[in-house]
């Protein structure tokens, strides 16, 4: 029997024991229709026999993937390697990390090595159809290589960043650097289950920093790693004086760490802040300020108008929140749940069955925003 014929063989079938029969007493008119379902149902089928092949299970790779963990843990610079392997398709669990420790010292040059092997032996058929990762990690610095199921279509930029890491702590030798690698796959797809887990780096200042050194930290980002623009930054100061700084698809400006600067040093109003640029729900700029040893709305008004006028010197529309939290009470769609938030050259969205705005905010709307309420 011909594939045609087990096509059209199985195509009758997904229509039912009784459908010949059916058709020896339709009328003769009613042939172009049986057709055009036989090859509808002869589509289908050639598509579910596509996609089964294309999800075929990979066989348990444990073997191989140890023998790429030696291979990783004999090059320069590697102190131990660690192998982590998921073997159950039942659970939909089939995925390996390698966790590479490695040397004081370790140069660029060897980072690079271990990173290119890597990747090349990751272009193997024998390790096709698995989640896979690489952690290269030095205390807790880290370098990751989280590429999902699919192949990996930017090996030499993923190269380039493992080479930045090294200079980013030798940069920031008292922070701590968590990178992982900006991930592209040949179709330009990706999974739901990469969000996040590419493409973006934090780095955490020592418990003494401030906000003078998460802006440090920013204008040497600008002018020697313009490179890694394009990355999500999560930049933060030390536990006893908290600022940070998080960006997307950009660095800040001059003016906005201008602006950073300001807020932070006036410390009339005990407060800290945070400035998120390029954010998932906000305007393009968004300086939130949160209140210290107090929750009273008065408190973070006068905050507000005290530092509205800092804010009003970049473009529009950037949003500007106080109180006693620090997400501004900006809820997961972008809408304001709660005082204060003031959108400058702009319009505030509110989540009216949650809260409106007060007659105190409502001066400083008037005054701000581009919109009339």
């Amino acid at each position: 029997m011909s594939a045609d014929d087990r096509l059209l063989e199985a195509a009758v079938a997904t229509e039912g024991p009784d459908a010949s029969v059916a058709n020896v007493s339709r009328p003769s008119d009613a042939m172009p229709i049986r057709r055009e379902r036989v090859t509808l149902a002869l589509l289908v089928t050639a598509v579910m026999l596509l996609l089964t092949g294309c999800q075929a299970t990979p066989p348990d790779r444990h073997d191989d993937i140890d023998r790429l963990g030696a291979q990783l843990g004999s090059l320069p610079g590697v102190s131990a390697v660690n192998t982590r392997t998921s073997y159950s398709p039942a659970q939909g669990l089939i995925n390996f990390t390698i966790t590479a420790e490695l040397a004081d010292g370790i140069s660029s040059d060897q980072v690079a090595e271990v990173t290119s092997r890597y990747l090349r032996d990751l272009r193997t058929a024998a390790l096709t159809g698995y989640r896979a990762e690489l952690d290269l990690t030095h205390g807790w610095d880290l370098f990751a290589v989280d590429s999902g199921w699919l192949p990996i279509a930017n090996d030499r930029q993923i190269v380039d960043q493992s080479r930045d890491w090294i200079a980013l702590r030798g940069e920031f030798p008292h922070a701590t650097v968590r990178f992982r690698a900006t991930i592209k796959h040949p179709g330009g797809q990706l999974a739901p289950q990469e969000a996040g887990r590419s493409n973006r780096a934090t780095i955490t200042m020592a418990d003494t920093a401030d906000y003078r050194d998460v802006a440090t930290v920013l204008t040497a980002l600008c002018s020697r790693f313009s490179a890694l623009a394009g990355m999500d930054w999560d930049v933060s100061a030390g536990k006893l004086h908290s600022a940070q700084i998080r960006t997307s698809a950009r660095y800040p400006t001059p003016a906005e760490l201008g602006v950073w600067d300001a807020l932070n040093s006036d410390q009339a109003i005990p407060h800290v802040d945070r400035l998120t640029i390029n954010g998932p729900v906000s305007p393009p700029i968004w300086f939130a300020e949160k209140t210290i040893h107090s929750h009273d709305v008065a408190v973070a008004l006068d905050l507000a108008r005290k530092h509205l006028p800092a804010v009003a010197t970049l473009p529009g529309p950037v949003l500007y929140t106080a109180s006693d939290q620090i997400s501004g009470h900006i809820g997961g769609a972008g809408n304001a749940r709660g005082p204060v938030a003031i959108t400058v050259g702009g319009c505030t969205k509110y989540d009216p069955l949650v809260y409106l705005p007060s007659p105190a905010e409502l001066t400083l709307l008037d005054a701000y925003e581009s919109c009339h309420r």
